[in-house]
Formats: structure tokens, sequence, C-alpha cells
């Protein structure tokens, strides 16, 4: 793991550097302490008991610090920690000194500490998860140095009006929710590998991630704008809920590897992503009031799961798009028609079970079993079919009224051969 590398490269001497281009991990031995700087499972509940902690340069094994008879927690002297370090629910701290402290091989998590206002983590530089919960008075990071290598950052519920300190270019989670007071996020961040979520922090957030090149699961809530210059793939999933942001913009974004969902936007009016080509999950865009059109696709060839679109859309085009996996549900109340996509479906385009496109002027739906033919491609047997529009409706039964008429034919036929039978007999 890249948490690895970089503890490599902070701590003890005699560690094999591995390559790190290709993302080798290497491992780094736990320090051989004495029993005095040993810790398993330690809870330290007052002023002595951290203490003990602070008198060593380099400690082995998990701490927590909690209760209410702390004002300051004072933990000047320790260097490092090969475990994790968790102050919680101290109700009475002021504030949090460790000045000295450059290393925490697990998590440093701070929880519950209410009127906790001052964090002094000078030369902090490397720890494993930082998470910062349930801090309504802390307004600073205290990351004086900046933390360049973490596997996870966890910020919530606290007063913090900036990130300042966080520098890690690689993370495998960033999640910053329900802070009021931050009203920009401003990352260096390259890559997420797992979870980049941001919600719920200031009304007015701006959210600038121009160094990020790659993520996996990507969510944004309560964002006002967002910039994202650089990034090119998505792993997992992307979606905006409940933003005021009146734009989303992805100029290099070429693929997602599941849903893309833009939502309850109540500002948004336009979507921009010139490049993305695939989808491989659903496509949802809906009751976003102020967005007339979805044209912002115009090289999206392939979507793997479901459409689903609802709105007030005027536009709308999928000018490059080749094969939807899934159904296809449009529901437009603008002047959209669904001239476009009704040939999509009539192409076989759209290999989902369902096709509805309601618009202004038409109704078309569609219900059909797709079944695979010998070259392993789906083909559509439609079961049942109804399209209308304002210049009129029409129905077609046809094919029941012919074998109706076969059926009355054979059975007329089966009766005037019984009645010559059995004249034969009589006479």
């Amino acid at each position: 793991m890249y948490m690895k590398w970089a503890i490599g490269a902070a701590a003890i001497a005699g560690v094999a550097l591995a390559d790190s281009s290709n993302n080798s991990t290497l491992t780094t031995a736990t320090p051989s302490v004495g029993k005095s700087c040993s810790f398993k499972d330690f809870t330290a509940t007052k002023s002595a008991d951290v203490q003990s902690v602070a008198a060593c340069a380099t400690a082995v094994g998990d701490i927590t610090i909690e209760g209410d008879s702390f004002g300051t927690i004072e933990l000047t002297g320790l260097e490092q920690l090969y475990g994790s370090l968790q102050v919680n629910n101290a109700t009475q701290a002021t504030s949090l000194n460790a000045p000295t402290l450059q290393l925490v091989s697990g998590q440093l998590a701070l929880s519950g500490n209410t009127i906790l206002s001052t964090l002094n983590l000078a030369q902090l530089t490397t720890v494993g998860t930082l998470h910062f919960n349930a801090l309504p008075a802390l307004e600073k990071t205290g990351l004086s140095a900046g933390i360049t290598s973490a596997d996870e950052v966890i910020i919530s519920d606290t007063g913090l009006t900036s990130l300042d300190g966080i520098n890690v270019f690689k993370l495998q989670t960033f999640d910053v929710n329900n802070n009021k007071d931050i009203e920009t996020i401003d990352s260096g961040l390259q890559s997420v590998t797992e979870l980049l979520s941001i919600a719920y922090n200031s009304e007015k957030v701006d959210v600038a991630l121009d160094e990020l090149t790659s993520a996996n699961t990507v969510s944004f809530q309560s964002i006002n704008s967002l910039s994202v210059a650089n990034l090119t793939k998505i792993g997992d999933s992307l979606s905006f809920d409940s933003n005021s942001l009146d734009k989303i913009e992805f100029k290099q974004l070429s693929s997602i590897g599941k849903s893309l969902t833009i939502q309850k936007n109540d500002n948004l009016e336009e979507i921009d992503f010139p490049k993305l080509k695939s989808i491989g999950g659903a496509l949802v865009i809906q009751l976003n009031d102020e967005l007339k059109s979805f044209d912002g696709l115009p090289k999206l060839e392939t979507i793997g799961g479901s459409v689903n679109l609802k709105g007030k859309f005027d536009n709308g085009t999928f000018e490059s798009l080749q094969r939807v996996a899934g159904g296809f549900n449009l529901d437009s109340t603008g002047d959209l028609t669904c001239l476009e996509f009704n040939k999509l479906n009539k192409d076989g385009d759209i290999k989902g079970d369902k096709f509805v496109c309601k618009a202004a002027d038409e109704s078309s739906s569609s219900s059909s079993s797709k079944k695979g033919n010998s070259n392993g491609t789906a083909t559509s047997d439609d079961s049942s079919s109804e399209t209308s529009s304002s210049g009129g409706s029409g129905s077609s039964s046809s094919s029941s009224k012919k074998s109706d008429a076969n059926s009355a034919g054979l059975n007329l036929a089966s009766i005037l051969a019984g009645f010559v039978a059995l004249g034969a007999t009589l006479f």
C-alpha cells in the first residue's frame, strides 16, 4: 500500500526501498522498544497516564485518551507512534499539544471533543488514517508541516474553516462532510482509489480538484462550484445530488465504470462531458429544474445499464450513442420530441426490455424480450408496442381477426362433415 511506502521513507533505517513508480510496497518492521514504551490497548484517563506516553520518543501500541479530567493534553516528546492514537470524548480539553509528533502508523482520530479549539501537530507528516469528527470548536487543523502521506482523510462535523495542511497526492478515501464553516476545498490530490465524497459543508463551498486524474466512487452534495480540469477516468460511479452549482463540467473525462447520476440540482443549467465515451452502468438525469438540455454528451457511445431522463427538456441528443444495455425512460415536459429516441429503439440500439418516451406532443412505449443470436449479440422480439401523438392515434388487430376467421371456418367445416356422415348412415 502507498501508506507503507511513506512509513518506510520516514521511519527506521535498514529497510529496503521498492520501486515506487509501479506502486510497489515495502514492509516496515515495528521497532523494538522498551517495556515502558510498549502499549497494548492503553487508555489514559488522567495527565499522568498521558505523560507516560509522552516520555517515549518512539512508542508501540494503540493508545486512547478519554475522560473529563483534561484541560490540555500534552504529548510533547512523542515523535513516532507505531499504532493508533485516539482522543475521544475528552469533554473538558481545550487543546492538544503534540509538536514533536511526526508519524502515526495507524489511525489518528479525534472525536467528540466538544470544546477542543487548539491543535498543534506541527511536525506530523505521515499517518494511516486522519479522522476528525464532532469537533465544533476546532477552526484550524494545526498541521504546520502538512500531511504528505496517508491512506484516508475523513473530516466531519467540525468548526474548520479550511483544510490547510492536508497535502497528500494519493488516498484511498477523502471524505469531507457536514463542516458548516468550510467555504473552499482546494486540494492537490492526484488519485483517490476508493471513495471521494464532499457533502453538506458550507452552502457556498467551492471545490477545486484540478490535479486529480483518477478516482473510483465520487459523490458531491451541497457544493456551489467544481473544477476538475484533469480527471480522465472514474472507476466506479459519479453522482451529483442536491447541489447549488449552475454547471457541471468534466473536460477530460472519458469513461465512468458504473453509473452517472445528476439529480435535484435546482440551479443547474448546463452539463458538459465533451470526451465521455462510456458509462458502465445507469445514466440518470432528473429533477434539475433549470436544466433544459442534456446535449453535453456528444461522444457517448455506450451505456451499460438503463437510462432515466426526467425534466423540462427543450433539447437533448445522443449523437454518438450505439448501445444501451438496459431500458430507456424519457419523460420531458419541454419542447423535446421523441423522434431520435424512437429511432434508437427501432434500430435495436436499446437492448433493455422497456422503452418509454413521453414528450410534450407524443408518447411512445414498448415492451420487448431480448434474445441472444448465434453471434452472442442481443435481438429484440417486440411483444407489445404503442405510439400516440397530438395528430391522432391508431391500433391494429388484423392478425387476431384473421386467426378468428380461420378458426370459425374450420369449425363450420367440421359441422357440415358431421351432417354428411349422418345422412349417409340414415339413407
